[in-house]
């Protein structure tokens, strides 16, 4: 009788310890896959990750290269002009294109000297006018009385800095009481006005 329930108590145990191998095994079997499945993921992850920083980076090319040849069609291509007595000058885009807007050589004449540079800046004489261009403002053209004004202060490398605005007309025109023509600049504006008596007069307002 002992024998026989020892016998028992033997098959018991046994098979307890199988179960739990079982499960042992069972378990380490999950932690694996769940293991290759989180491994896969980080790859997945990773993959679209590296696909999504591709696309951004091209596409932040394809955008700073139709920027770039906006900003080359904006400035306008250079001209060369061959004049007598003076050589061959060359108009940057930015002149180029003031000097076409304001009438080209009809309206301003030839260039009677060679461009010269201030600061980071371009001034360039003609017959009949000067166009001042850098990065910051522009190119615009100055005339007459407020050109002769301008260059008394120094011009572009004076207290008033270059032109932001071409010379224009004021409200009513020269022919007008107190019109006549307005040029502003980075640090004033210049005005050529009719006194109302037929005589004009410059004033120079400084930038506050």
């Amino acid at each position: 009788m002992k024998s026989e329930l020892l016998v028992r108590r033997t098959a018991a145990a046994i098979g307890v310890a199988a179960l739990t191998g079982a499960a042992v095994v069972a378990c380490s079997q999950t932690k694996d896959i769940g293991s290759t499945a989180s491994s896969a993921a980080s790859s997945g992850a990773s993959a679209a990750s590296s696909v999504a920083s591709s696309g951004a980076s091209a596409a932040s090319s394809a955008a700073s290269s139709a920027s770039s040849a906006a900003s080359s069609a904006m400035a306008g291509s250079p001209t060369t002009m061959s004049v007598p007595g003076v050589g061959d000058v060359t108009l940057d885009g930015p002149v180029a294109d003031a000097y076409q807007k304001a009438g080209g050589e009809a309206a301003l004449g030839q260039p009677t000297a060679q461009p010269q540079k201030v600061g980071d800046g371009t001034v360039q004489a003609f017959a009949k006018g000067t166009i001042f261009s850098s990065p910051a403002t522009g190119a615009h053209l100055v005339q007459g009385e407020s050109l002769h004004e301008y260059t008394e202060k120094g011009g572009a490398g004076g207290e008033l800095g270059f032109p932001t605005t071409d010379e224009a007309q004021t409200a009513g025109g020269p022919d007008a009481p107190k019109g006549g023509w307005i040029s502003e600049f980075q640090k004033g504006t210049i005005t050529w006005l009719n006194q109302g008596d037929g005589t004009f007069k410059a004033t120079i307002t400084p930038k506050q």
